[in-house]
């Protein structure tokens, strides 16, 4: 059985999957994956759309932190998302001021109605809705407190502003202070020096699961073939494509998928479908992309 297939019987399997038991609320699971190897497709793809098409839909919610130059940012992303989840838009109107409001994440609605959740019980949100009398909050702060999970991308693509000890307390207190489970995909061969070592100390002490995703080119190329439904019109010409890329040695989801946006476009326009053309499309494509990553990180470095 493939790495991806694995992965996504272990968390999402319809007997039990660790994402869909309750049980496993409040912890943290790392999924850590080379760069380019396709971890976030195979999260949104593969993982996130099992748990958007159950019966009863699992709360979910996705978060890059590329990008963000503070916690406060990070935290009010995720309140939006919360509120925008909840089907009405006097709720969303509500959320969003509260996020331009920069309201601690933790402390939102306990602050909103003046209650101290140090004088609370281990169930601080039953209290609340003893107080909250709009019953789309009150069902806002259930969702989240339901076994909600927090999905947080590009962990390593973090800004210099942001501290790791401190996202990783932030994170620590989310899990803590809400019913849900914190997944995080990161590239963790990254991290250097002081850095590295508050990695693998909080990756010991506060990381439940910490799971690879590791494919082959096959493996991940059928994925990424797999989908998209535009693919279907390279069916004839899959094994050509595939032979090709593995000629290259390249491990790329992003490469992979702007290889085959091109040969779609090539092929929709009745253009010659010849092995040999197909090869060189393949190959002019590839080190094309290549070539702008090189420049990119030169220029930027």
């Amino acid at each position: 059985m493939a790495n991806a297939e694995i992965l996504k019987k272990y968390l999402v399997d319809e007997n039990n999957g660790y994402l869909l038991d309750n049980n496993n609320n409040g912890k943290v699971i790392m999924l850590s994956g080379k760069w380019g190897s396709g971890k976030t497709h195979f999260w949104q793809k593969q993982i996130q759309t099992v748990l958007e098409n159950k019966d009863k839909k699992i709360p979910n919610h996705y978060v890059s932190l590329y990008g963000k130059t503070s916690i406060q940012e990070i935290k009010n992303e995720i309140f939006l998302k919360v509120f925008e989840s909840v089907d009405s838009y006097e709720v969303i109107e509500k959320g969003k001021a509260l996020a331009k409001n920069t309201v601690d994440l933790i402390s939102l609605f306990t602050k909103s109605v003046g209650i101290d959740l140090s004088k609370m019980t281990d169930k601080p949100f039953e209290k609340l809705e003893n107080v909250l009398d709009d019953k789309k909050l009150k069902k806002t702060i259930e969702y989240l407190n339901s076994g909600a999970i927090i999905c947080f991308d590009d962990f390593e693509r973090k800004s210099k502003d942001i501290d790791l000890n401190d996202l990783f307390g932030f994170i620590t207190q989310l899990t803590l202070n809400f019913d849900c489970k914190v997944v995080i995909i990161l590239n963790d061969d990254v991290f250097e020096g002081e850095e590295k070592k508050i990695f693998s100390n909080v990756k010991e002490k506060s990381v439940s699961k910490f799971l690879k995703y590791e494919p082959d080119i096959a493996q991940l190329f059928e994925t990424i073939f797999n989908s998209d439904k535009r693919y279907r019109v390279l069916d004839e010409n899959k094994d050509i494509i595939l032979n090709t890329i593995e000629e290259t040695k390249e491990l790329n989801a992003r490469i992979y998928i702007q290889v085959l946006d091109n040969l779609v476009e090539w092929i929709e326009k009745e253009q010659d479908k010849n092995d040999d053309v197909l090869r060189c499309l393949i190959f002019v494509n590839i080190n094309f992309i290549l070539y702008h990553i090189l420049f990119y990180k030169k220029t930027t470095s």
